[in-house]
């Protein structure tokens, strides 16, 4: 046995909680790497229809479809849940049936787009990820974006004030407000 070493008080002590935070802020920095780039007129018609379908009332939800071009997550179709299917949408939830999945799997290998983006609404302002949103994802790989949008998308619907989540080796991540406006691109 090696003898034991007595700590170095010339370095300063971190509290224990503070150096847990800092070590998963420092695990969490560099895995954001893609951006999110999204078509103006995409962005303002799946606001604009997930606010009329929920009708300050329910939740209603949109999956966003294109392409994936290195770190690039570029939109270019976007698909309603209530269009899917019937997705039993309440004041708290909603459901895409896997028969809807599976179709909308079809269609979009068919036309070589890749999911992108989840994009739904909450009732109110708290855009995290409710534990049955983490459960019941519609994609799973790395680098896909999920978006919560606050208030069933009442206008004015800010960038910065949604829940802009990415998939990460560790799971879901959600962007700090100027994370947001680096990685999230609403082009003209």
């Amino acid at each position: 046995m090696g003898k034991e070493r007595k700590p170095n008080l010339r370095i300063s002590r971190i509290p224990s909680k503070a150096s847990a935070r800092a070590f998963e802020r420092v695990l969490q920095e560099g895995l954001v790497r893609s951006r999110l780039l999204v078509p103006a007129g995409l962005f303002e018609e799946t606001l604009a229809k997930l606010h009329q379908r929920g009708e300050e009332e329910r939740e209603s939800a949109a999956i966003w479809s294109g392409r994936i071009l290195g770190d690039d997550w570029e939109p270019s179709r976007v698909d309603f849940h209530h269009e899917l299917c019937d997705d039993r949408a309440t004041a708290l939830s909603l459901e895409l049936s896997e028969a809807a999945k599976f179709r909308l799997y079809q269609t979009l290998a068919a036309s070589q787009l890749r999911l992108v983006s989840l994009i739904h609404t909450h009732p109110q302002d708290w855009v995290d990820l409710s534990q049955i949103d983490r459960e019941n994802q519609i994609c799973s790989r790395v680098g896909f974006w999920s978006l919560v949008i606050p208030n069933y998308g009442r206008p004015p619907c800010l960038l910065t004030e949604m829940g802009i989540h990415t998939r990460t080796e560790k799971g879901w991540y959600r962007l700090t407000k100027a994370e947001t406006q680096r990685m999230v691109i609403i082009k003209e």
